[in-house]
Order: structure tokens, then sequence, then C-alpha cells
């Protein structure tokens, strides 16, 4: 269950889940165009969806929405329009298969926050002693790393100027390193 600060009440029947998807909105009555959608977060009893145009409060939609390899269709009503490009739509309608497969989608993405709530937790608890172990063996593979590939360690200039062209001229060709080819892309 999301946790929200005291001084501010859930307003929602159901907890939200950040999700990703696709939707195709299709503004009720239809006209036969659909509106593509991408999802933002789903609960029980709607989502919030990232729209090309805006949509009306109040506008009832049929919205077909497929996360991964499920999908579903439900009717709903558009109940609020955030950023010009987001609308949170109410589920009102659905079909009894449709909420089950909603039902199934909800428990597995609880699920999955759980177990990231969960480790996260486990990071937070870790002791000082075994952090510092970590960041110092992070250190040695990122010194390794750099040993490994030493072009790292050099910084490029975004572009340079023809005056600056003679100061920067080639030293002494090596071969330990990369070769670096100079080509004139819009010569």
């Amino acid at each position: 269950m999301p946790e929200y600060p005291k001084d501010e009440k859930e307003r929602r029947s159901t907890p939200r889940f950040n999700c990703d998807g696709q939707a195709k909105i299709s503004l009720l009555p239809s006209d036969g165009i659909f509106l593509p959608g991408k999802i933002r977060d789903l609960s029980l009893a709607g989502c919030l969806l990232d729209t090309k145009l805006p949509i009306e409060a109040g506008t009832r939609a049929e919205v077909v929405v497929r996360v991964n390899a499920a999908s579903f269709r439900a009717v709903g009503i558009v109940k609020a329009l955030r950023d010009d490009s987001a609308v949170g739509i109410e589920f009102v309608r659905l079909s009894a298969g449709g909420r089950e497969l909603l039902v199934d989608l909800i428990s597995e993405l609880a699920r999955l926050r759980a177990v990231i709530d969960n480790l996260m937790f486990a990071r937070r608890e870790m002791d000082a002693k075994s952090f510092r172990r970590q960041m110092e063996a992070g250190k040695l593979h990122a010194a390794l790393f750099a040993t490994r590939y030493p072009f790292l360690k050099t910084t490029l200039s975004a572009e340079i100027s023809e005056q600056e062209e003679p100061a920067l001229a080639p030293k002494q060709v090596t071969t330990d390193g990369p070769r670096v080819i100079p080509v004139d892309l819009f010569g």
C-alpha cells in the first residue's frame, strides 16, 4: 500500500501502481478514430494515460489497455486532465474477463512493488562497514576498468575552431592505444 503524508488524504479507493504499457482511446460516441496513449499508472478503479491530444473532463471513452502480453477493454470517464497531455480515467464498465485480468495484473504489480520496497529497506539497513567495503570494491573495479581502457580518461572538445587546429597538431602516433582517424563529414 502506498504511503501518503499525514496531512494529505488519499482520495482514491484503490492503490495505484506505476506501470508501463500502451492504450488506445476512442471517444464515445465513437467516430472510429483512436487516440494513442501511454500508461503512467494503473489501479483497479482507473488509470493515468499520456495522450497526444487533451481530452475534456467528463468525456466518456472506450480504452484498450495493453501491458506486457495482457490486454483488456474498459469504458471509462475522464476525471482529470494534467499537463495538457495526461488524462486520469475512471473505469466504469469492464467485462468479467477484463476485470479478472486487471485484478491479476494489479496483484503482480503489488508483488513487484513489495519486492522493490524490501530491497530498498535492506539496502538502508546495510551497516557502514559493509557499505565501505562495497565502495572500495567499486573504486577498485573503476580503476581496473580505467587501466584497461585508457582512452576513457581523455576529454574530447565539442567543437574545434580553425584557429585552434595548429595548436592541436597530432603528436607521435603510438600503437598501444586506439587509432583516431579524423573525418570531415561537412566539408
